[in-house]
């Protein structure tokens, strides 16, 4: 396959651009999304200016839990429409600054995520791990415990494993998960549900309890169907456009090594 240029990028986005009648960036990323993405944000934002339409190109697997409204927040302040185009997948964070659009664009292959952000372990900071994962270690000794027919036994069992739970990160992550749910509920409630507010908490209670895990895909019919999303089906060329743009970033990306890219098309 010929090597995509920068110009061929470019060009691609410029398509899209004229596709969607609208001024797109793209937030292409393979590293944990956090507050440092804000300022180059804010920057091409402000090369922008005002807009009637901003559209999000995302491509992102999450990060930490504040950082996906604040973002939705920023880009709002300089359009009047705010759609999200996902060529692969937006996970968990990523899948909340989806929820605070006013429509999502997905095609065939495109994945939103459960919500459940990324903490980083305190004695591996550089291993993130899902804010899901202590509840579950909690509920399963606790299961434990309650279907033994020795429950010393099982406490000995299982006393290593408690041991190492330090309070404070049980609290952490506690505070985390619930920080999630509120802030779904706010992006919906304020933006794509903010006339049908009793929706954004059925579908703020699947993204964030239904699914066990981290990685589990949900596709367009499900976000559509299920969640009651406002999904805009990409199909034809229209997704051709998408999914080539999203391969000229892949090649990019790997070709430079860069973990993350925010990028618009200057005029």
């Amino acid at each position: 396959m010929p090597k995509i240029t920068n110009k061929n990028r470019i060009s691609l986005l410029k398509s899209l651009e004229s596709y969607r009648d609208s001024r797109i960036i793209s937030y292409i990323s393979y590293t944990p999304m956090d507050d440092y993405v804000l300022v180059p944000l804010y920057k091409q934002l402000c090369k922008i200016g005002k807009t009637e339409r901003i559209d999000l190109f995302l491509n992102s697997y999450g990060g930490v839990v504040d950082t996906p409204y604040k973002i939705v927040n920023i880009i709002r302040e300089f359009c009047d429409h705010f759609s999200v185009i996902i060529p692969f997948v937006a996970k968990s964070a990523a899948t909340m600054i989806a929820i605070g659009s006013d429509e999502i664009v997905m095609g065939p292959v495109s994945e939103l995520g459960p919500i459940d952000p990324l903490v980083k372990h305190p004695n591996y900071p550089d291993l993130w791990v899902p804010v899901q994962s202590i509840r579950f270690c909690l509920d399963f000794m606790q299961e434990k415990i309650s279907q033994s027919k020795d429950v010393d036994i099982t406490t000995s069992v299982l006393y290593p494993i408690a041991n190492k739970l330090d309070p404070w990160i049980i609290g952490d992550y506690e505070k985390a998960i619930k920080a999630s749910y509120q802030y779904a509920e706010a992006l919906l409630e304020n933006n794509m549900f903010k006339d049908k507010k009793d929706k954004a908490k059925v579908a703020t209670k699947i993204m964030t309890e239904k699914y066990f895990s981290h990685g589990y895909g949900i596709n367009r019919k499900e976000a559509k169907d299920d969640l009651g999303l406002n999904i805009k089906y990409a199909d034809g060329d229209f997704w051709s456009i998408i999914w080539a743009l999203y391969l000229a970033y892949d090649d990019y990306m790997q070709n430079q090594e860069y973990a993350s890219v925010i990028e618009i098309a200057e005029r």
